[in-house]
């Protein structure tokens, strides 16, 4: 019901669609509707939308913070994908998209030609250029090659996000300066020194946010202990994002074309009907279950069962201002939390971003370590982010995930 009542919205506005259609001027002499019709014709629009409709790009409901939106929606990722990385796209949009969409058709598409006959894919995408990684700080560029590049404009590491913080109650005799937040303040690691050691403070982080994708496909950004070798690519790495997550389209399993979800069923054609996805992420997950429960032992990490099953997360060492958190039972009170007093300007409408710093006797004492992290352990732990917030379970690169995470138990073992 719902393609044919596209059909009927679609087929009374197709002329004006095309009559309305901006971009450069083509060729004298040569007739739009040849180029235009390629693309912009019922047939296959209905079964773009169709697809389209059932993709997480699709169903994610807009994030309109500054932080979120130049990826979470439509008009954000236009903004910043607007000017070349090297002119300052940062961390965020200029300000909140308070009127943000979810995305569409020309979040990723536009056209910057009519005359499709060397590259027609690049010349309907919004931007193929390199992408400055936030892993880097933006510093530079990567080429991850031109389609690539457009899902790695977000599909990487989340970068600093710059939050102002207030200490309205701390005890007294105790800080009231402000603090800066980075999100990633040890990147890049530096594995010369894996035996000194380094403070992990509250309200610091290594979130990878999900989104490392293009990181762990190009074999780059893992934590990599020195004397170690490392393989950057193995047999699909010539392959584009394109080539599985939009691969045939099957409207039965909701699989391939614009779902971005890939139809394993073409995948098996190439293995003799053979799955090779499950055997590697099963082996892949094995070991990062086996990394994250060293870490535990040591009281980097702690472990946590609940109704979604296991998760492991990192355990503080230091307080916000850097004081060591005893590992036994203290009275004396810490900055141990930064619960988020974002608050609303009655002059732009615009959130105006901001955490207030806890100070609370430190109720988790048991669970620490005691003692600063070693860089080792936090290369380790980092690892384990890096490919538990991947969500491929490691199969965009099966050989470098494999590296990073046993390198890691080797290392712990030896240390």
């Amino acid at each position: 019901m719902r393609a044919a009542i596209k059909i009927l919205m679609i087929i009374p506005f197709t002329g004006f669609v095309l009559a309305s259609c901006e971009g450069p001027m083509g060729a004298p002499g040569k007739d739009a509707n040849s180029s235009c019709l390629k693309c912009h014709n019922t047939e296959k629009t209905v079964v773009i939308e169709e697809a389209f409709d059932v993709s997480a790009h699709y169903e994610a409901n807009p994030r309109t913070g500054k932080y979120c939106a130049r990826c979470h929606t439509n008009e954000g990722f236009k903004e910043v994908t607007r000017k070349p990385w090297a002119s300052g796209v940062l961390i965020s949009t200029t300000n909140d998209v308070t009127n943000g969409t979810r995305m569409d058709c020309e979040t990723c598409h536009k056209h910057s030609s009519f005359e499709f006959t060397d590259d027609t894919i690049t010349q309907v995408l919004r931007t193929t250029a390199p992408v400055s990684l936030a892993y880097n700080n933006y510093s530079g560029t990567t080429d991850f090659g031109k389609i690539n590049n457009l899902c790695a404009s977000c599909h990487q590491i989340r970068g600093a996000r710059y939050v102002a913080y207030s200490d309205a109650t701390p005890p007294t005799g105790g800080p009231v300066t402000n603090k800066a937040f980075n999100e990633l303040p040890y990147f890049p690691f530096d594995n010369t020194k894996e035996a000194t050691t380094v403070k992990y403070t509250v309200g610091t982080s290594f979130s990878v946010h999900d989104g490392n994708q293009s990181n762990l496909f190009a074999g780059i950004n893992g934590y990599e202990y020195s004397g170690k070798t490392y393989t950057r690519t193995w047999k699909h790495s010539d392959n584009s994002c394109t080539d599985c997550h939009m691969n045939e389209y099957d409207a039965t399993t909701e699989t391939g074309g614009h779902t971005f979800k890939v139809n394993t069923a073409k995948c098996t054609e190439c293995h003799n009907g053979s799955d090779k996805i499950t055997p590697a992420q099963s082996l892949i997950d094995a070991k990062r279950i086996e990394l994250a429960e060293l870490l535990v032992s040591r009281k980097v990490f702690r472990k946590t069962t609940g109704s979604s099953g296991v998760s492991y997360s990192a355990v503080p060492s230091h307080d916000f201002y850097g004081t060591l958190f005893p590992g036994v039972s203290s009275a004396t009170k810490y900055a141990t939390a930064l619960p988020a007093t974002n608050t609303v300007s009655a002059t732009t409408g615009l959130v105006v971003y901001g955490n207030t710093v806890t100070w609370a006797v430190d109720a988790d004492y048991a669970l620490r370590i005691g003692r600063e992290w070693k860089y080792g352990e936090l290369g380790a732990a980092y690892n384990y982010v890096y490919i538990n917030s991947e969500l491929s379970k490691g199969v965009h690169n099966p050989t470098y995930a494999l590296q990073l995470l046993q390198n890691s138990i080797d290392w712990l073992n030896s240390n």
